[in-house]
């Protein structure tokens, strides 16, 4: 996957390379937040499609019952040190089946979890 980190021409940022470096423990830190707003984003697709008002392109639609079974179905397109505020933070880019339009960017600073964006672009 792509690891995009800002800088100059005359290299990164150094705090950007601080949270690549960073990123598997600050992902773990932030893992329940995580699991958590992926399964509230699929709660009102799931909800929709029950009811028989949307007919997302999915056959059988995914049966999700957990945030961490939310995250299975996800998958990451990149990885990008971005400047929110003022501050650096990191944002995972996911594509899940159930929103099929939009990039999801799961947004943290370091261990600190900041929001699941419900549409991000992708460098």
């Amino acid at each position: 996957m792509p690891l995009v980190v800002g800088g100059t021409r005359k290299g990164p940022v150094h705090e950007g390379l601080k949270h690549a470096v960073n990123l598997d423990r600050d992902l773990q830190s932030v893992a329940p937040q995580l699991t958590q707003a992926l399964f509230e984003h699929y709660e009102p697709y799931a909800e929709a499609v029950r009811e028989g008002k949307s007919e997302v392109g999915l056959n059988p639609f995914p049966r999700v019952n957990s945030g961490a079974e939310a995250l299975g179905f996800a998958e990451v397109e990149a990885v990008v040190m971005v400047e929110r505020d003022g501050m650096r933070a990191t944002e995972v880019c996911y594509r899940v089946p159930w929103d099929e339009e939009h990039t999801l960017g799961a947004r943290f600073c370091g261990p600190h979890w900041v929001e699941l964006c419900g549409s991000t672009l992708v460098p």
